[in-house]
């Protein structure tokens, strides 16, 4: 479960982001993942809390933005992708050489008390 250290990381650079406004505490933060990233939301939400304990994110609430897959295809151009068909065009099958989103992990917003 690598979800465990992806929330360690997102708590550093959380504290990190934190102690640059001159916040005491986050409440709250926002967390962008795509649906190509390998995270699984469920698995960081579960591993969030203990994670936090103890650092300026305990008792912080957790949202997650699910971000689609989006490829480009070289006829039809940006096409929302299916999982289950991989890397290819919904419509005509073709490939999807270049993933325009849907591959991120990122720290959207932080609410600061």
């Amino acid at each position: 479960m690598h979800e465990a250290s992806i929330a360690l990381s997102l708590i550093a650079v959380a504290t990190e982001t934190m102690q640059e406004h001159g916040g005491g505490r986050i409440t709250a933060l926002t967390v962008r993942i795509g649906q190509w990233s390998a995270v699984v939301p469920e698995a960081l939400q579960a591993a969030f809390p203990a994670a936090a304990e103890g650092t300026p994110l305990e008792c912080a609430r957790l949202s997650i933005v699910r971000v689609p897959g989006v490829g480009d295809c070289p006829t039809h151009g940006p096409v929302t992708l299916d999982l289950r068909r991989g890397l290819r065009c919904p419509v005509c099958d073709l490939p999807t050489p270049t993933l325009l989103q849907g591959d991120e992990l990122e720290l959207d917003e932080l609410e600061l008390d």
